[in-house]
């Protein structure tokens, strides 16, 4: 067992959820960075702290106090002397910590998750399923602010040298807004051709430049990085869901729809808002929960003022989806029918210029009504449903096409069709395979599954060897 001495320093970290390496590093560099300009002594803004270094500290029980300029940064950060900082608390107000030592650290690893209390615990007001969110409710509750870094995110530049972001003019500020506009509808392009692992890295790097950005940026344009900083979190919530290739990614995805939610209420951007509440009910309908399913898609939908026709179809189609699962197959289908009625062009860009919900086209929607056939077990319904939304499917969209053969494939899979699963199942893994979308793997597999009644069947063995493999 490794004795942990109960410290001021671990207290006040434990107390504002900094118990991560990265978490705590998002506020020691900023600290370093008001440190050398209020001392005017440059070299403080590149001191940094390594994972072996916070886990002495958290350890407690140090015996020498951190360097001179490391002292400064503390001394800065918390308001409070070292030499008190790294003094054992009084007995009375906390008993010293008994943790099993592992792998040599005292704490927890850069590697933490939410889930296991490493970062942040999610606020009552995201847990409001169904409810207009109360936006002075956030605010009081500590804003967008309060949400730290989640760590071990790909594209965080952690260890590399920092651009003086602060040190920017506003014409350059303006600049840089505007490029990373740009690059947004960029980048949902690239996600749309070439799949999640194409872009995951680029949306993290620039969202490192906005959480900078929001750090030193005047009132406006604080204002324009909130609401271009919902974008891109709610853009990595999707990737990670569409790449997910374990429960962390799971987890990022959360953490980032959370994240865009916040951003986007600080910055009163409603249209933000209603977003990343069907991103919220798209997510839940993934775990199966068809109350929080319906709810949440409801809840987007209470703002009528703002909504735009594509982003009406995409909620009524996910509040279908909460119905499938439940079991209710006419509102099912009534509110696909809704949803038609708004669909977006075909020819819209793929790019999100046209505004959220674009990819609700047609085509779309009538893959969507095939899922739900899927979902009330009906693959004889289903079949073609697919087949007209393959055929319609524009060709930019090669991901959701993917997505659509490895439904396909389970559908004919279910209705005894084993030849014709085999060949859709097989276009659907290519595409999992080229553009890394972890979510047509899963429904490839699920496919394959469905084809292991028949493992005789001209192909299905050489599927169930391709995809252990994937």
């Amino acid at each position: 067992m490794h004795l942990v001495q109960m410290t001021l320093f671990r207290q006040m970290v434990q107390e504002r959820h900094w118990t991560t390496l990265q978490t705590f590093s998002t506020y020691f560099t900023r600290a370093a960075r008001e440190s050398a300009k209020q001392a005017g002594e440059h070299r403080l803004a590149d001191v940094s702290v390594s994972q072996r270094t916070f886990d002495r500290w958290m350890a407690g029980g140090l015996r020498k106090l951190p360097q001179r300029d490391t002292r400064i940064i503390l001394e800065h950060l918390f308001q409070q002397p070292v030499t008190r900082l790294f003094a054992p608390l009084d007995s009375q107000n906390s008993a010293d910590l008994h943790m099993a030592e592992t792998s040599g650290t005292a704490h927890a690893s850069a590697g933490s998750s939410p889930a296991q209390g490493g970062t942040f615990p999610l606020s009552p007001l995201f847990r409001q399923e169904g409810e207009d969110v109360n936006r002075r409710q956030l605010l009081l509750a500590g804003g967008a602010a309060a949400l730290p870094r989640l760590p071990g995110l790909p594209g965080q530049t952690e260890g590399l040298p920092r651009a003086r972001l602060d040190q920017m003019t506003p014409d350059q500020e303006e600049a840089a807004l505007m490029h990373l506009r740009e690059m947004w509808h960029l980048l949902v392009r690239s996600d749309n051709l070439l799949g999640p692992r194409h872009a995951l890295a680029s949306v993290h790097q620039h969202l490192h430049v906005l959480q900078d950005l929001l750090e030193s940026a005047d009132p406006h344009r604080r204002e324009e990085a909130l609401g271009l900083g919902a974008r891109y979190a709610e853009s990595a919530a999707w990737l990670h869901e569409d790449g997910a290739a374990s429960t962390d990614d799971t987890m990022h995805a959360a953490y980032w729809t959370n994240q865009a939610m916040a951003w986007a209420i600080e910055a009163g951007d409603d249209v933000m808002t209603a977003w990343t509440l069907f991103r919220r009910a798209q997510q839940a309908t993934a775990a199966g929960h068809s109350v929080q399913s319906i709810s949440l898609s409801r809840a987007v939908q209470r703002y009528e003022h703002i909504l735009t026709p594509q982003m009406r179809a995409a909620a009524l189609q996910q509040e279908a989806h909460g119905h499938a699962l439940a079991g209710e197959e006419v509102i099912c289908q009534r509110l696909i029918d809704q949803a038609e009625a708004f669909a977006a062009r075909p020819e819209t860009a793929g790019d999100g210029r046209s505004g959220h919900g674009d990819f609700a086209t047609p085509a779309y929607l009538e893959g969507q009504r095939a899922n739900c056939w899927l979902l009330l077990g009906r693959p004889d319904k289903a079949v073609p449903a697919l087949t007209t939304a393959l055929a319609a499917m524009p060709s930019l969209y090669r991901r959701d096409s993917g997505l659509l053969h490895a439904r396909l494939a389970t559908a004919h899979a279910q209705s005894g069709e084993v030849d014709l699963a085999v060949d859709h199942a097989r276009r659907a893994l290519a595409v999992a395979r080229d553009g890394g979308s972890q979510r047509t793997l899963r429904e490839t597999i699920a496919a394959v599954d469905a084809m292991r009644s028949a493992p005789d069947a001209p192909g299905v063995s050489e599927l169930i060897r391709a995809v252990a493999r994937s």
